[in-house]
């Protein structure tokens, strides 16, 4: 569903209220738009205890800094080689962020997240991290083609990705209004 920035970020503050359940939600956009939404609209966005949300973390820096440069710049250089031991130490590194992030506060919002998507990562480090009490929020670079959510719809065809059915509930996947 489209929506304004403030009518996502009311319908993002009435679902971080909500105590139990499964708590992954996800705004789709251009890079243009999610920039601005990030810069003008999540900054004055409110949590359940009335206070801003924190900003954003860019996962793909993140996620690379988390690396010893010796040990990244070996996992580069064999990657072709060992293509899963890059994705595992990744993943690795993807799940203990989301658990860091968590444990600093019950909300964090992820963006730039093309590492994910490039190596395949699981997704459902998501799906078990965002759970009762603890939200994560995905500004993803994609818009919805019917039933489908392309991702990375601004690259050329052969950059883009699908986001799988079902890991974002319908109701916590927003668009934002272009």
């Amino acid at each position: 569903m489209k929506l304004s920035d403030h009518e996502i970020n009311s319908a993002l503050r009435d679902r971080l209220q909500m105590p139990t359940g499964r708590h992954l939600y996800a705004i789709l956009g251009t890079y243009g738009a999610l920039e601005r939404y990030e810069r003008v609209s999540l900054s004055q966005a409110l949590g359940a205890d009335g206070k801003p949300l924190r900003p954003p973390v860019n996962l793909n820096r993140a996620l690379l800094n988390r690396i010893p440069d010796d040990e990244l710049k070996e996992l580069s250089e064999n990657e072709a080689r060992r293509s899963q031991s890059v994705k595992q130490r990744l993943a690795e590194e993807f799940d203990r962020l989301l658990v860091e992030e968590l444990e600093a506060g019950p909300f964090v919002a992820l963006k730039q997240v093309e590492l994910v998507f490039a190596y395949d990562l699981e997704l459902n480090y998501l799906r078990t991290r965002g759970v009762n009490q603890k939200h994560i929020l995905l500004l993803l670079p994609g818009r919805r083609d019917g039933d489908r959510i392309t991702l990375f719809h601004e690259a050329s065809p052969a950059c883009h990705r699908t986001l799988p059915a079902g890991v974002v509930p319908e109701n916590h996947l927003w668009e934002l209004v272009q």
